[in-house]
Order: C-alpha cells, then structure tokens, then sequence
C-alpha cells in the first residue's frame, strides 16, 4: 500500500500545517522542559504571522518544519502557543522584512513552517552552524532558545552548539523525492497543563485527533494518545515521507469516546526495527483517515 502524491501532501500538511527530534525528548516531569539559549542580536519584535518564512523563489534548499508544544507534564499540548522564528537566508545574513513570522499552535498543540535552510555566518574567527531562533511564549511564559541540526561540522566549535544543554536541541533533517527536506520539533514549556482538557469542546470540537507521541524521537517502544469523540473503530499507521505504508501498530479496536492511548513499537510489517529518520502517523477512524502527526525513529 501507498498513499497517492495528492494524499501524501494533504498528509504532510495535516501533520504540519495543522500542526523537531523534540527539543526535548520524553525522559521525566523535571527533566523535559526544553533549555534556553542567548537570543542573539538580530531578533525584531513584531514578526508577522506568517507560515512561510522565505520568500518565493529565495536561494536555498525548502526545509519544513513541524512540532507540537507541550506543558510542563511533558504530554498535555499547549493550544494557541506563540512560536516567534528567525534566521539567517542561504548566505547567512539576516533581513528585516524576510526569514521571520510567528506561527500559533492549535487546539492539538501543533504547529508548522516553512522556510528554506539557513546558512552559515562568521563569528569572529569561526562559522556558527546552521540554526533557527526561537521565541515561544504561553499564558505568560516566555522561552528563548535555538536549534541547530545534526552533522553539522560547525557544532563542536560553538560555544552555544557544543554546551551539553543544547545536545537534544540538535535536530535530524530527513530528505523527501522532491529534495525537500523535513524536522520535528517538539518544544517543552514550563506552564500548566489544561484542567479537565479532554472535555473541553473548545479543543477538541468533535474530531479526532492525536494528542500526542512520546517519547520524540521513539527508540524501541512509545505511547500514542487519541482523543476520539465517540466509540470508534480505532487504527493507526506509519508511513514514510515518501507516501509508503511501513507499519500499521494498530488494526481495528473498538475503543470507547475520550483520550485512548496505545503502546506501540517501532517495528516495519515485517517486525523488524525501522529505519532512524522522520515518519508520518496516521489515525483512522472506521476506516477513514483521520488525523496525522510527524514522529522521529531515533537509533
């Protein structure tokens, strides 16, 4: 089975648009909250509320990135979080007017854009690796922070790169057929989780949705959460970037309306371990397509 190219970028944007390695993988409460860095001196408040960051046709290679903002439980998703990004065009200079917007999760804690990749500048007598400037803010909670990604020769030279608070802040990219590449990045808020969240009809207005995917990245077995407005036939698959259907963990349950939560392994339909990079889950619900959400197979 395969997804048709159309399916796959309605699915791309779902589990996007709609909506890297986590900035902070799953370990505990005291331990999850994504860690700060230095703001740096070309930030400008009043960045406007865009998805794409570079503008059409700018040099550089298309780099889409998603997430989902989470509370200090380290699994409730934060709605309506405000993401602030800026970085650098393909030369590695900043501009006023480009490569910077906000982006606001939604009611699933998810949110996305798009940009190209950033290019690399002097400091002082060496290169800072490529990075992207975060500003989130919830219910009057502010974190400055910044992520780099992995392979890059620039990292151990960096001050701020190279600290050991920055380690899962240093992100995969994976590549798709069309050259475009791909990261998840979940951030970690020191704020309160809602109260009684899954009866909230603000939220979850009648839909079915996954709540979330822990740990990010999922090394051998992680949990997926579901909200389901009523009892369903419940499934869930795991396709690649490329569209093809890798694993289906969850085949046909019954489950009863309200938070449901599987404990899956990342295992292809053959049983054997997937390969590391970032892949596509989707929900069913008797039997149609429902919701979808980017996760990331560590090593």
């Amino acid at each position: 089975m395969k997804i048709e190219r159309r399916e796959l970028l309605r699915l791309l944007s779902v589990s996007g648009a709609a909506s890297l390695l986590g900035l902070k993988a799953f370990r505990s409460q005291a331990q999850c909250l994504t860690t700060p860095d230095i703001l740096g001196p070309f930030y400008l408040p009043g960045a406007p509320e865009i998805a794409q960051l570079a503008p059409d046709g700018a040099p550089g290679t298309p780099l889409f990135i998603t997430g989902t903002v989470y509370a200090n439980d380290c699994e409730s998703p934060v709605p309506n979080a405000k993401v602030d990004v800026w970085h650098a065009n393909d030369g590695g200079g900043y501009e006023d007017d480009h490569y910077r917007g906000i982006v606001l999760s939604d009611g699933n804690g998810q949110y996305a854009f798009q940009t190209i990749l950033p290019g690399k500048y002097l400091n002082g007598a060496q290169f800072r690796p490529r990075h992207f400037h975060y500003k989130v803010s919830a219910a009057e909670t502010e974190l400055t922070t910044q992520v780099y990604f992995e392979g890059d020769t620039s990292i151990p030279t960096d001050p701020w790169a190279s600290s050991p608070e920055a380690a899962e802040r240093i992100i995969p990219l994976s590549e798709d057929a069309q050259g475009n590449l791909h990261g998840v990045a979940d951030v970690y808020l020191d704020v309160e989780p809602l109260i009684n969240s899954q009866e909230d009809p603000e939220r979850y207005p009648g839909k079915p949705v996954i709540r979330h995917i822990i740990p990010n990245p999922i090394v051998e077995e992680g949990k997926v959460q579901v909200y389901l407005p009523e009892a369903a036939s419940t499934s869930l698959q795991i396709f690649s970037l490329q569209g093809k259907l890798v694993a289906s963990p969850v085949r046909g349950q019954i489950r009863a309306g309200g938070i449901q939560e599987w404990n899956i392994r990342v295992e292809n339909l053959h049983g054997l371990k997937l390969q590391p990079g970032i892949y596509i889950m989707r929900l069913l619900v008797n039997g149609l397509p429902a919701d979808a959400k980017r996760f990331i197979a560590g090593r």
